[in-house]
């Protein structure tokens, strides 16, 4: 029979009565009322003081108010997902949408995508006031004081140190006139996608789309060999000796451009060219004991990883267009490869570096000895053909899941409105000053554009730089990114627990 919970008894372990206190056990003494008072006092202050000394010192949170973060970190903004290939993108209010992944455009529907309330994030102090080895470092993202407006904050990231020169040409940093390569933290926050083959476009939906993806004819017209260009999955199976290859060649030219889907498309009806790209891919061997050979072709030189079935991994560089002019720059070795193992491949051409990752580890790179950029060129240089993207296969059946580029951060030059920094103007940093950029390079002022100088700047300050007094600290963590309004009136918000993340 069930029983209430109330009146559900402990056992007890004995029944013998409690001694009766002694008159002799010690008493407490209570306090009197004020005392207590005094002590209470003396406790919340003490709180507060810490809380204080904390905040001051240690961590203070900061909401990012604009997108000149974005995608990194984002101010308010919507979240929209596109109808035809269900990629999920930010955008700035009140533009039109492009969908970065399928480049459709079209119009917010209405209040149908509530407004998002910008990143909120905890920024660490203690690098600015310990210093050292511990101190600011290039790619920190950092908040300071508006050199305009000491009311304001702003976030960027940090460029330059005290004491060096910096230049931005062809989109890269040249500190001291080498090129300056992003940390792996910073660079995983930089890329951003180009074509992900897992959202292909409904035809429906986006119609006269074309497969990024093209398989290219064999010399002697025979069948391509790849199949699923227009499927999450694409397929090559060519068992016999002859190399088939598929190429990234979509329609749309803006694929190769600095174009942001935050900012609905390339700013100022320009956008240059990007330079480094990388191939995403989970490439699965089937059967056969042929090779898969990675290639990108870059300003006239190309770069090509081959991967054979022994696990011998090779990576040439060459003039393109002149194959028996490729040379080998390094060699590297993978287990053999076992039908059906899948292994996650990456390829990419970045800061001047060339590599090959396999399961997320370097297997073959170039070296400045191999490869490094001519800056006396590159400041008269104007790229006029995209970068070329290729996988080659042979004697081999294989799957490719989630194939995907990416492109880097291209910090752009804006006659217009670039002051400094740019090709062939070198702008040298003085003790205790320090060089930002936005990740949202094409709409984020920054150091390259700053033209006023507040009241609270001594007049020596110099623009675009920002002084190591006005530096509040490093962005830490996201704790409470993008609240989203529960009802019209946005009276009640919910967090996107999916993006709290560490800001790199």
């Amino acid at each position: 029979m069930a029983m209430d919970e109330q009146n559900i008894e402990t056992p007890r372990k004995s029944e013998s009565p409690r001694p009766a206190p002694s008159s002799d056990a010690p008493q407490v003494e209570r306090l009197p009322r004020a005392v207590q008072v005094i002590e209470s006092t003396q406790t919340g202050l003490t709180a507060l003081t810490l809380a204080f000394v904390f905040r001051a010192f240690l961590v203070e949170a900061f909401i990012i108010p604009t997108g000149s973060m974005a995608h990194s970190l984002l101010g308010a903004h919507l979240t929209q997902t596109c109808p035809a290939c269900g990629w999920e993108y930010d955008c700035a209010p009140g533009r039109d949408t492009l969908c970065p992944n399928c480049h459709l455009r079209g119009e917010i529907p209405g209040e149908q995508v509530p407004l998002k309330a910008g990143d909120r994030i905890l920024v660490h102090k203690w690098p600015c006031v310990l210093g050292g080895p511990v101190g600011l470092r290039r790619w920190d993202v950092l908040v300071f004081r508006n050199p305009s407006d000491p009311t304001e904050n702003y976030i960027k990231r940090l460029i330059g140190l005290p004491g060096e020169t910096v230049e931005i040409v062809d989109g890269d940093i040249y500190v001291d006139g080498r090129i300056a390569r992003k940390t792996p933290a910073a660079q995983s926050a930089l890329w951003l996608v180009v074509f992900d083959q897992d959202h292909p476009p409904h035809p429906q939906v986006h119609p006269g789309a074309q497969p990024c993806w093209r398989a290219e004819q064999p010399a002697d017209g025979s069948s391509p060999g790849w199949s699923g260009l227009r499927t999450r999955v694409v397929r090559y199976e060519g068992l016999d000796d002859q190399s088939r290859a598929i190429r990234f060649e979509p329609d749309d030219r803006q694929y190769f451009q600095d174009v942001y889907a935050y900012n609905s498309g390339p700013s100022r009806n320009h956008a240059p060219l990007v330079g480094d790209l990388r191939m995403l891919a989970e490439f699965t061997p089937l059967a056969g004991d042929g090779e898969c050979r990675w290639e990108i072709t870059r300003d006239g030189v190309c770069f090509a990883a081959t991967i054979r079935h022994d696990g011998a991994v090779s990576l040439e560089m060459g003039t393109e267009g002149r194959p028996g002019d490729r040379r080998v720059v390094k060699q590297g070795r993978l287990r053999p490869l076992r039908a059906g193992r899948p292994h996650v491949v990456e390829f990419a051409h970045l800061d001047y570096r060339v590599y090959l990752k396999v399961d997320g580890r370097d297997v073959v790179w170039t070296s400045d000895n191999d490869y490094h950029p001519d800056l006396e060129t590159l400041r008269r240089f104007s790229r006029s053909e995209p970068v070329e993207l290729r996988i080659v296969a042979r004697a081999l059946a294989l799957e490719l899941r989630g194939l995907r580029v990416d492109r880097d951060v291209y910090y752009t030059y804006r006659p217009e409105h670039t002051k400094r920094a740019y090709p062939g103007h070198l702008f040298v940093l003085g003790a205790g000053e320090y060089f930002v950029l936005g990740d949202n390079s094409p709409d984020s002022c920054d150091s390259r554009e700053w033209v006023e100088r507040g009241v609270h700047l001594p007049a020596d300050y110099r623009l675009g730089t920002v002084r190591e007094d006005q530096i509040v600290g490093t962005a830490a963590f996201v704790y409470l990114p993008g609240l989203l309004p529960l009802d019209g009136e946005g009276r009640w918000r919910l967090p996107d627990l999916g993006r709290v993340r560490f800001v790199r």
